[in-house]
Formats: structure tokens, C-alpha cells, sequence
């Protein structure tokens, strides 16, 4: 009749090589900066302004603060000549903001402009970056609540362990929302965007290597753990390494660690 269920076995740890990264978020320019943020010596403050030269001014208008952020890390990550590359944007909330500037606007009796009602849907940034790069390759947006990065690693996991892709561009990228929401729970406190260009690990190989593992949460009695920017802590063992870093959300508890492998 077959094997016993108590047989099948369910991966709970996934590993991928981290071949380049890049981040960035106000005030944080630099890999100097982003260490000095990892060792808790800077903090993230400024505009959200980041460098995008590189897109044409009619273009560039339509971006928002968050879509300058995708396309900064996700150029400053990429090199040229990558072949079989898929990618995987991953965001809590994505262009909530213009989502919510449209029905405020609405609110008033205002109508909503063609122009802010396209770019404010999940995809935006997706949309827009492989509009800019002309590029067809197969490209995922993802939202998981709290654990939206994790969900966007096992994309990247599933895309390069099925052959579909030889190379992932995983870019996280949020922002807080509306004033009209502080006090209410939420993991996004500041704006920050990071990419990380993976393929699946290589014994020997120079890459650090980024382990995700996942369990069941244990009933403590307490609500899940909404520790500010979780997302930016994974950054954090990237530029420091070592490990874990745990996520507790409403069913499970994440857990992260950095490392370069053995030969």
C-alpha cells in the first residue's frame, strides 16, 4: 500500500550562496555605512533619495521613493553577462503608500489619476524594472506578512532547485506606512531596500552561504514577536556573519544564520 506517512520526511532548512549583495536606505551609502549601522555605531535616518541616474527623467518620474530603492541595490547587484537569472521581489506592503494617497484623494472627491492607479498595485516595482531593462526573464513578487523575506528566499530556493534558473536576484524592499497606522502592529519602521544575487551552494566555494530553518512555534502564550525590521536583520548577519537570527511569527519560528563553508 505504500510507506507509512511517519516516513515522508519535510525538508525544514533550506541553504543558498549569497554570490553579491547590495543595500540601501537613508543615510546608508556605503559599506562602510552599513557596518557602522551592523555594529550599532549609525542609524538609518534621512530622505529616501537613492541614486538612480541610470533611468531616463521621463521614466524616473514615475518611480516612487520605494521602486528608486529596487532599482538602485537591484543594478548595484547585478553584473553584466548573468545568464538563466530569475527574479524575486519581495515586500510587506509595497506601493501601500500611493494605494493610500489615491482613496485619500478619493475621500475627498478627488479622481484618481490613471498614472498613480497603475503604479500603485503589488508589482509595481517589478513591473517598472523589467520594463527599464527590457528583460523577459521570470519574475515573482511575493508578500508574507511578517516572514515576506523568508518567503521570498524559499522562492528563490524553489526557482534554483528545479532548474528553472541558474541565478536568482532576490530583492527585499519596504517602507512604513500612513501615519494613520502608527501604534498598530507592523515589522517596517524604516525605508530600506537590499538585493542578494544567489545560486545553490558549492562546496569550496568563496560565497557565504545564507541557512533558513523553520519549525513549529511553541505556545508561549505571548503574540507573535514583532521585532522592528526583521527583514534588515538578515542584512545584519550578511555583513557581520554568524548567527541565528530568530523570527517568531503566528505558526512558526524562522531561523537564520551566515557562514562560509568548508572546503
Amino acid at each position: 500500500m505504500g510507506k507509512a506517512s511517519n516516513e515522508v520526511e519535510i525538508q525544514q532548512s533550506i541553504s543558498l550562496a549569497v554570490c553579491r549583495w547590495s543595500a540601501w536606505a537613508p543615510g546608508m551609502t556605503d559599506l562602510a555605512a552599513w557596518r557602522s549601522w551592523a555594529e550599532g555605531e549609525a542609524i538609518i535616518s534621512g530622505p529616501v533619495a537613492p541614486d538612480v541616474q541610470f533611468v531616463a527623467p521621463m521614466a524616473r518620474r514615475r518611480l516612487s521613493g520605494l521602486s528608486r530603492m529596487v532599482f538602485h541595490v537591484a543594478v548595484d547587484c547585478l553584473g553584466d553577462g548573468q545568464e538563466s537569472i530569475a527574479y524575486v521581489l519581495c515586500s510587506r506592503y509595497g506601493e501601500y503608500n500611493r494605494s493610500y494617497g489615491i482613496l485619500t484623494e478619493l475621500a475627498k472627491g478627488e479622481p484618481a489619476l490613471a498614472t498613480a492607479f497603475s503604479n500603485s498595485v503589488h508589482n509595481t516595482s517589478a513591473s517598472l524594472f523589467a520594463i527599464e531593462k527590457q528583460d523577459h526573464a521570470q519574475s515573482t513578487a511575493i508578500a508574507g506578512g511578517e516572514a515576506t523575506l523568508e518567503a521570498g528566499f524559499m522562492e528563490a530556493w524553489s526557482l534554483l532547485s528545479d532548474g528553472i534558473a541558474s541565478t536568482v536576484l532576490v530583492v527585499y524592499h519596504d517602507e512604513p506606512l500612513p501615519d494613520l497606522y502608527q501604534g498598530q502592529p507592523t515589522t517596517v519602521v524604516n525605508s530600506a531596500a537590499f538585493a542578494m544575487l544567489l545560486q545553490l551552494p558549492e562546496p569550496g566555494s568563496d560565497a557565504k552561504n545564507l541557512h533558513l530553518s523553520w519549525r513549529a512555534r511553541q505556545d508561549s502564550g505571548t503574540g507573535p514577536c514583532n521585532q522592528s525590521d526583521p527583514a534588515l536583520q538578515v542584512l545584519r548577519l550578511l555583513i557581520q556573519g554568524g548567527g541565528p537570527f530568530a523570527l517568531e511569527t503566528e505558526r512558526l519560528t524562522w531561523s537564520w544564520s551566515a557562514h562560509h563553508e568548508a572546503a
